[in-house]
């Protein structure tokens, strides 16, 4: 199955997966941790090899060596999560949970919350209270908490924006090129972290605040046909590949996968959720559509559209989108 959901709790919408227990308000932390399916602990052990050697009578005697190296087990069903190294430290699932304890105070409510592929990997997700619109649009603020047990990542926190009228993930990308992120290793100082963490989280408005204004300013400037290809073309550069053929007089056959991902995308900025086919706003969330509502993902949702090659798509979209904005003269509407 595409999704790997383990278990979850949502408020509100059905996911696209039919998957989780349904709320109809948000919870407390530690009902959160129950109903995600997370009251679980991890431990972090030693591996071993086995030596064989001979003894003078003829037999043999076997002894275990530690190797060095350690594997994270889930307590609860004594499964193995991965392998991880010696300065590797283990983040509870309840301790991962601490910072949204000091944002619940400012107004953030839980929205989701579980574990996928078996445990591997868990992600929180809350509301903020505040609602911005961009343009006509009405996009809700979210922070995003993903950390893995089985070695592949540390523990990443970062903002999310949700376009309402498609529930389309926004990427912001600010400052860096990158969007406004905070990561966490897995080393002895991630709990000294978590606490920097959670005193980082509450000046985020300043960023907040950066992203919306880059986004109005998208609603300001129009987007034509060429300017909407050379888009698309910048942002997902292997559909430059969409006009490749077969030659069957030569022998040379192509299954071309890009052409229907360009006309989607195309047909998306005209006919997408809220879209009017006019503006770069609108050029940009038929990339976030396309990869939210119509891409297949081969791993898991969450981690695709999130934090796999989805997610790097509209980032990119995000920052030609600014770019393009930042340096065109914005629409004058109702001037001949």
């Amino acid at each position: 199955m595409s999704h790997l959901i383990d278990s979850m709790f949502y408020v509100g919408e059905t996911p696209w997966h039919g998957l989780g227990t349904a709320l109809d308000k948000p919870p407390t932390i530690e009902e959160a941790l129950k109903l995600a399916g997370l009251n679980w602990n991890v431990s972090k052990v030693p591996t071993y090899y086995e030596i064989t050697q001979k003894n003078s009578g003829g037999g043999t005697s076997c002894r275990d060596k530690e190797t060095g190296h350690f594997v994270t087990i889930r307590d609860d069903k004594q499964s193995v999560l991965g392998n991880v190294g010696t300065k590797y430290e283990v983040l509870q699932n309840r301790e991962a949970f601490e910072p949204f304890k000091v944002i619940l105070d400012y107004g953030f409510t839980l929205e989701t919350a579980g574990s996928i592929d078996e445990g591997k990997k868990v992600w929180i997700l809350a509301k903020t209270p505040e609602k911005y619109l961009v343009g006509d649009d009405a996009v809700d603020d979210y922070i995003l908490m993903y950390t893995s047990h089985d070695g592949s990542s540390g523990s990443c926190f970062r903002d999310v924006y949700i376009r309402v009228v498609c529930n389309n993930t926004l990427q912001a990308g600010l400052g860096r090129g990158t969007s406004v992120e905070y990561k966490l290793r897995h080393t002895s100082s991630i709990h000294e972290r978590v606490n920097e963490l959670t005193a980082q989280l509450k000046e985020r408005n300043g960023n907040v605040k950066l992203a919306m204004d880059e986004m109005n300013r998208m609603v300001d400037v129009d987007m034509t046909p060429e300017m909407l290809k050379l888009y698309i073309e910048s942002v997902m550069p292997v559909l430059k590949n969409r006009h490749r053929e077969s030659v069957p007089e030569l022998g040379i056959w192509v299954r071309n996968k890009t052409k229907p991902v360009y006309d989607k995308i195309t047909d998306l900025f005209y006919n997408g959720k809220g879209n009017k086919g006019r503006t770069v706003w609108d050029a940009y969330n038929a990339i976030t559509e396309y990869h939210d509502h119509h891409k297949k993902h081969q791993s898991d949702w969450v981690k695709s559209t999130q934090f796999g090659q989805s997610n790097l798509d509209k980032r990119r979209a995000f920052l030609v989108a600014s770019q393009i904005a930042k340096n065109s003269k914005p629409t004058q509407i109702g001037v001949s």
